[in-house]
């Protein structure tokens, strides 16, 4: 299934999240019932025991609460496709898809945009039905509602200029004597709205790019460094434990510091989607062709630290 709708993006997130809240309640309950064990043996102190305790707590509360947004989320997919019954038992992937190796290069966005979106396509449709409605029907020319769009040129060797202007054409007409002044005024105010759409719909094309890269790059960092780093100091505190040079309660405790990282990863995966989605409905629902053909990137999402208590 494309990832188009934001509910849809929201629901899998949701669902995601509470499995990892899951994953860090389970290496909790176990920390905790070492914790309990070693304190009955005298070899752990109360303060550190009702750390332990208190970790475990936090984690239960935090589990049920990404449960239930999870279920908030489901439940919302649910009424945004209008799902009742059996229909409504659906099944959803385990996780958001990875992030794309590489972020496409979008060009020209806004010039697809014009070409794309229903609201201006509408807004010209309209702007005809008010000429027709006034009986005009033989323009004299076509001008761009826009009035000064953005060009692009440069010459190339033989001379011919290239490039393109985002432009949004509607006709002129001649209005003839001072009778149809009123007309023309109609007419024209209508050709503003179709300018003023044209103009919010560029300036929502820019937003929208702007969060789109943003959020990429959010999540390529937690993807490429803060995520790999985290697990880099498991891996050195694993091996200083089979070492002896570490105990489980700093496995532990670095199971926690993991936490973090992970949730924000999500997060960021999450915003990314939801950005590439809004960027598609500034485009007028769907990104420019070249973009639609990245490839997924695969990896794997870390996973809370447990430490077996009956081994130790």
């Amino acid at each position: 299934m494309c990832i188009r709708d934001s509910a849809y993006i929201g629901a899998v997130a949701a669902k995601q999240s509470a499995g990892y809240a899951e994953q860090v309640k389970d290496s909790a309950e176990a920390g905790a019932e070492l914790a309990l064990r070693m304190q009955q043996a005298g070899n752990f102190s109360k303060l550190d025991y009702a750390r332990e305790q208190a970790f475990y707590a936090e984690a239960v509360a935090q589990l049920a609460k990404a449960r239930q947004q999870s279920v908030a989320a489901r439940e919302k997919l649910t009424r945004t496709m209008g799902l009742w019954g059996s229909q409504a038992q659906y099944d959803l992937p385990e996780r958001l898809p990875d992030l794309p190796a590489t972020r496409p290069e979008l060009q020209e966005l806004e010039h697809f945009a014009m070409q794309n979106r229903l609201d201006i396509e509408a807004a010209k449709l309209q702007t005809q039905s008010v000429a027709s409605s006034l009986g005009l029907s033989q323009a004299t020319r076509f001008i761009n509602a826009l009035d000064v769009g953005y060009q692009n040129n440069f010459t190339t060797s033989d001379g011919r200029e290239q490039g393109y202007e985002i432009s949004v054409e509607i006709p002129i007409f001649d209005w003839g004597a001072s009778k149809v002044a009123r007309a023309k005024a109609i007419y024209l105010q209508s050709a503003n709205r179709v300018a003023e759409t044209a103009i919010n719909a560029r300036s929502e094309v820019r937003e929208s790019y702007s969060a789109y890269v943003t959020d990429y790059d959010v999540a390529k960092h937690y993807r490429d460094e803060v995520v790999p780093i985290r697990k880099t100091i498991s891996d050195e505190l694993l091996l200083r434990y089979n070492g002896m040079l570490a105990s489980v309660f700093e496995l532990l405790a670095d199971s926690r510091d993991q936490i973090g990282a992970v949730n924000s990863y999500i997060d960021a995966l999450k915003d990314y989607w939801l950005a590439e989605t809004d960027l598609q409905q500034a485009l007028g629902g769907r990104l420019p062709p070249l973009a639609m053909a990245a490839a997924p990137f695969t990896s794997t999402t870390p996973q809370a630290s447990s430490t077996d208590s009956e081994g130790q």
